[in-house]
């Protein structure tokens, strides 16, 4: 986003509004009509893993053209016209026409199979590109199936699976063969089991299966955030799901059952069968649908579900801007609204390795949520913290990272005393309820970000930043930068920027949680 820091008078600001609405009216009536919905990409390397949005647009896989490249090189010199772009990358050069499947190669001209589209000011590349041209850039073994959701870029040998159900008295067990080893951490979300099958990249034969069972729906596999899993559906609530790992992490069986019925008396219970001392499974306790999302299953004995605990406190994740609102833009092509979403997602994996959260994200994918979306999204599911998370032009150096904390345009001062009655205020201003516990979180998380070595770091500030208004929790935007026309994002995508700045913000809020900040 444009920085925070800059906000344009009212009347300039409504003058605006108005002739970007007029333009999109006619750009929307002048626009040809297609299909199109937004997905995610994931590209695996040799040591890393990274996820790219994508789009499909008249039944086709599109890529953003300037992200794909800068995964696997360095872009020496863009030029771009209308219809025509020409990019300079590495001792290769290449020529594209918007509406053209020909792309030009040095001098060879190579086919892809569907035409080159710009979207969105994005110059985007249909699926075969990585086959098509890309192979050639790199001189690297690229695998892709035409039509699935991942590449394989490097000496990668994926692993793959097969499954078969078998119906049981009082349930169904699931047996799924690895052809590599995995390690399995299981989760309960939206009534469903969701099993992290690790860090090994795993190209599945097929994508789901679908049952009619009483226990069983549907059984799909997922890396749509580069973290391979499998998401189980259930047929009805309340079943137990116990999941057992054995063969040395290459069989993983899952069996999906009705709770015991109760025992009249603890003396006629019956015990659980002792554990075989000559086998290697790793057996865990029933996962039961409806639990807190993105509370792991811990390790031991299968075992009948304990009592739960007290419910886990929320932190709202917002990825700010999305679909067809790019945000900001740096010079090699990285658009604020993926830049954010990356982000948010390795916060939102680092919250939940502390054990201590449950999570919310306003937005997942590339769509474009609105203000009150994002704040009914945090308010209904009961947010302790909310953050909200953007990249814009912050006028220094890079990485920079900025807080700000809601200032009502209306308030002279952020804090919260001479107001008349702080114990109602309007929806759309809920958030001054909440002025001094938002300035002691900015204020937990900045004291904490101290410590990254080479990341100028703002002292928090206030501003009447939009997107926190109806939060009715402590909430802050957090900024890094500089992502602008001028400069490269490089120092932005780092994943150890990223990571660590991730780790740092779990480390804050669980710290505010303790009471110890």
């Amino acid at each position: 986003m444009q920085s925070l820091r800059k906000h344009l008078p009212g009347s300039w600001h409504k003058l605006l509004l108005s002739l970007t609405l007029l333009i999109s009216g006619l750009g929307l009536l002048l626009w040809p009509v297609r299909t199109l919905r937004s997905d995610n990409f994931v590209f695996y390397f040799p040591t890393s893993r990274r996820v790219i949005p994508l789009e499909v647009i008249d039944s086709v896989q599109y890529l953003p053209l300037l992200p794909v490249l800068n995964l696997v090189g360095t872009l020496n010199a863009l030029t771009e016209r209308r219809n025509n772009l020409k990019v300079a990358f590495g001792d290769s050069h290449i020529e594209l026409h918007d509406g053209d499947p020909r792309v030009r190669l040095d001098k060879k001209t190579l086919i892809l199979a569907a035409p080159v589209r710009v979207s969105n000011g994005k110059w985007m590349v249909p699926g075969d590109f990585l086959t098509t041209v890309l192979a050639r850039l790199t001189n690297q073994d690229v695998e892709y199936q035409i039509g699935t959701n991942r590449v394989f870029i490097g000496n990668i040998k994926p692993s793959s699976f097969t499954l078969r159900m078998e119906q049981e008295s009082n349930g169904a067990k699931l047996t799924f063969q690895f052809t590599d080893k995995v390690t399995v951490h299981t989760e309960s979300v939206n009534g469903q089991w969701v099993m992290f099958l690790g860090d090994h990249p795993i190209q599945p034969l097929e994508q789901s299966f679908h049952f009619q069972n009483p226990y069983v729906s549907e059984v799909r596999f997922d890396d749509q955030d580069g973290l391979p899993k499998l998401v189980i559906t259930p047929s009805a609530g309340g079943l137990n799901f116990y999941p057992e790992l054995s063969e040395g992490g290459k069989t993983l069986r899952a069996e999906v059952s009705k709770p015991a019925p109760a025992q009249p008396s603890p003396q006629t219970a019956k015990a659980p069968p002792p554990a075989t001392p000559s086998s290697t499974a790793s057996t865990a306790p029933p996962v039961t649908p409806g639990s807190a999302p993105g509370t792991a299953a811990p390790a031991g004995p299968a075992g009948p579900a304990s009592p739960a605990g007290p419910p886990l406190p929320v932190v709202a994740l917002d990825a700010g801007h999305g679909g067809e609102d790019n945000g900001a833009r740096s010079r090699d092509g990285v658009l604020e609204k993926e830049l954010v979403a990356q982000l948010v997602e390795r916060v939102r994996q680092a919250l939940l390795t502390t054990g201590k959260f449950r999570i919310v994200m306003t937005r997942t994918g590339d769509a474009n949520v609105t203000f009150e979306q994002r704040a009914v999204a945090a308010n209904v599911a009961g947010a302790a913290y909310f953050l909200t998370f953007h990249a814009g032009d912050l006028g220094g150096g890079s990485p920079e990272v900025a807080i700000y904390t809601y200032q009502s345009p209306g308030l002279a001062s952020p804090s919260s005393e001479g107001r008349a009655n702080p114990f109602f205020v309007a929806w759309d201003r809920i958030q001054e309820n909440h002025i001094d516990q938002s300035r002691q979180l900015a204020q937990t998380i900045e004291r904490d970000l101290a410590v990254l070595a080479g990341v100028t770091l703002d002292p928090p500030t206030t501003a009447p930043e939009r997107t926190l208004r109806s939060v009715n929790a402590p909430a802050v935007a957090i900024e890094i930068g500089s992502l602008s026309p001028d400069v490269d994002a490089g120092p932005l995508t780092d994943a150890a920027f990223q990571l660590h700045l991730s780790s740092i913000v779990a480390e804050a809020l669980s710290a505010l949680q303790a009471g110890g900040a």
